[in-house]
């Protein structure tokens, strides 16, 4: 009776003593401890590279290909796109002066009051010289498929003016003389494109808009 008695307060004693401070993990814990830790940081995307013998990369930017053509692209292909670059840059730099110059002709009256009229834009050769702008349009294509049939994929930029004397000595010197030209290139497709953009906007020539932004006076 004694014995039954001490083994009742034993285990109401036990059911009153204070818990233990750990406790064994189990598959859960363990699982929110992992997810607690940090996630390992991706590394840098590797920055473009200029494949070699292509010049055109400048800084700040270097090699600019945000959309990744030149990563996708065959070296044939990359190739062909820095043709018609070059080619489109040399385009644009003959529109930018097929702007300016009938606009600053019309502005003075050099062709006569009905030349550009009546608001002295270049866009309106669309509609007072319409068979000229044509012919024009045509020659270019002419020479534009002369070109094409004499020569080969990657030397479409070719312009047979090397014979003339103008390409330098130096090597160095010729890679210069490429990066300016991509670099007026570009940067005359841009111009062009605002041309555009802004007559169409305001219907006012490049020279007058200039004029009244006061970057020029004449």
């Amino acid at each position: 009776m004694k014995l039954a008695l001490l083994s009742v307060l034993a285990s109401t004693a036990a059911a009153f003593a204070p818990s233990q401070n750990g406790r064994a993990p189990t598959d859960l814990s363990a699982t929110r401890a992992v997810k607690k830790e940090a996630a390992p940081k991706k590394a840098p995307k590797a920055k473009a590279v200029a494949p070699d013998g292509l010049v055109g990369a400048l800084p700040p930017v270097g090699f600019f290909d945000p959309a990744g053509f030149a990563a996708k692209a065959s070296d044939a292909e990359l190739a062909r796109y820095r043709e018609v670059e070059i080619m489109h840059g040399r385009f644009a730099q003959m529109a930018f002066l097929g702007f300016v110059i009938p606009e600053k002709c019309a502005y003075d009256g050099a062709f006569g009051d009905d030349f550009l009229a009546p608001t002295g834009r270049a866009l309106e050769a669309f509609n007072t010289d319409p068979i000229w702008l044509a012919l024009t349009l045509g020659v270019l294509s002419c020479l534009e498929t002369v070109r094409l049939i004499e020569t080969e994929p990657g030397s479409r930029t070719d312009a047979k003016i090397e014979s003339i004397g103008w390409r330098p000595k130096s090597e160095a010197e010729f890679v210069n003389y490429q990066v300016r030209e991509l670099q007026n290139g570009r940067l005359a497709m841009l111009a062009v494109a605002g041309e555009i953009v802004q007559e169409l906007v305001n219907e006012k020539p490049l020279l007058v808009n200039l004029q009244d932004s006061g970057f020029v006076s004449f």
